[in-house]
């Protein structure tokens, strides 16, 4: 959560939402206390998502529940490279998070079997993901 906290805290102390003296506290809280005063906060309108206009939870996992951490997922810094993207689709590793390019998530299935596993392709601007089919 720290990458969007901090950020999100100062942005909220120059808007006038939070005092200096709160910047502080929170900033010394531990991470799960940190993500228990942020839930509260959110519930006020002060949001922690990249853009503030949202939950911190649009833009990263709560801790502890990252496919990261069950090594189902992981950021390739090439996700740009077809070769690379080609690649990773061979063994079963897609793009499935259309708001974070570099991640990919493991599937485990050939692409041409993913309709039938529920999902559908999304081509936008910035590439191919697969995301569920709920249409």
């Amino acid at each position: 959560m720290e990458f969007a906290f901090l950020p999100a805290l100062q942005y909220w102390r120059r808007n006038g939402k939070l005092t200096t003296a709160e910047v502080e506290r929170l900033s010394s809280l531990s991470v799960r206390e940190q993500t228990a005063e942020v839930l509260e906060l959110e519930a006020s309108g002060i949001f922690f998502s990249r853009d503030f206009s949202k939950s911190i939870l649009y833009s990263v996992a709560p801790p502890g529940a990252s496919q990261h951490l069950s090594l189902l997922a992981f950021d390739a810094n090439e996700y740009a490279n077809e070769k690379v993207r080609r690649i990773l689709a061979r063994h079963g590793w897609f793009r499935t998070v259309k708001n974070d390019l570099p991640h990919f998530t493991f599937l485990g299935s050939e692409e041409k079997d993913l309709p039938a596993n529920g999902l559908r392709k999304l081509k936008t601007a910035n590439g191919e993901f697969w995301i569920p089919d709920t249409q």
